[in-house]
């Protein structure tokens, strides 16, 4: 009972990505910023500009969420079916480029065809990517400009630190820092937070069904990021030389982009093969009924 007991505990401590155990298995230059939300101010120039340190001018923030991670740890990788989630935004092109087009969602799955099908209809910010786990290191360097200040996001975003390093990626050589919107929204909201109770809280609109989809949460772990931003600038510490006007901003960049409806759709072989099924289950029902009807009662 006793060994039972022991082992329970240690696979149910595997998906809680709250753990400090967890970060402590990051390097610490892979460690989340404890000061993010003033990294977060100094990215969108809130604030004073004097004091803005050049490796966060026009960064590139990149959210990044991998699912199935415990696969990953547990080194079952090539067997399994899983998923990468990034969403990109510029932050040198908010002045230039409409807030519908300024953040790019891509969702990644290998493994089984079956589970490729759920994931495809469940992204709602595009089309899925189907990849082989090979792929998955050159995918995400392929995304990443060079020669600009990179800053990784996610939600406890260590897990996703760790899934690139078993994948031996190589991290930028001007990656400015990571930040944890599960930390900094703890700094500001009071408590530690699931990814959908922190949306809650910032009254940002998401489907609870779709989460549990990586593109869907690198969406909306990157929305949520920017409304934390914008909450955590308070009116006081806002400035007069213009940057008063970027929580709206914020706030009008987190409602792009717009979750696509999908409907289901199979092809033809597919159809074939549920009618067949369907048929064979009326014929099953019918001559069991028949079989009833011949049974005399006692």
């Amino acid at each position: 009972m006793g060994r039972n007991s022991k082992n329970r505990t240690r696979k149910s401590t595997i998906p809680i990505r709250n753990s400090k155990t967890i970060e402590a298995k990051c390097p610490e230059e892979l460690r989340p910023a404890r000061n993010g939300l003033h990294i977060l101010h100094e990215i969108f120039g809130m604030g004073s500009r004097s004091s803005r340190s050049s490796k966060l001018v026009d960064v590139v923030l990149i959210a990044i969420d991998f699912e199935n991670f415990s696969h990953y740890d547990n080194g079952y990788a090539l067997k399994s079916s899983s998923q990468l989630g990034l969403a990109i935004l510029d932050t040198k092109e908010i002045n230039e480029v409409s807030p519908d087009k300024l953040i790019s969602t891509y969702n990644f799955v290998w493994g089984s065809p079956s589970y490729y099908r759920r994931k495809a209809y469940k992204f709602s910010f595009g089309e899925t990517i189907k990849i082989r786990y090979s792929e998955i290191a050159d995918r995400i360097q392929s995304l990443i400009p060079r020669a600009r200040n990179i800053v990784f996001v996610g939600h406890s975003v260590c897990q996703e630190i760790r899934a690139l390093r078993i994948l031996g990626f190589q991290f930028p050589v001007l990656l400015s820092a990571i930040l944890d919107t599960a930390g900094i929204g703890k700094d500001i909201l009071g408590h530690w937070m699931s990814l959908s109770q922190l949306l809650l809280r910032l009254e940002c609109s998401f489907d609870n069904r779709k989460l549990h989809c990586a593109g869907n949460d690198a969406a909306f772990t990157l929305k949520a990021l920017l409304l934390l931003a914008a909450r955590g600038f308070s009116k006081q510490e806002q400035d007069l030389d213009g940057d008063c006007n970027m929580t709206d901003v914020l706030q009008q960049i987190s409602n792009y982009p717009k979750p696509q409806s999908r409907t289901w759709t199979w092809d033809q072989e597919k159809i074939d093969e549920i009618r067949a099924a369907r048929k064979q289950k009326r014929e099953d029902e019918e001559i069991c009924l028949n079989a009833f009807a011949l049974i005399e009662p006692s």
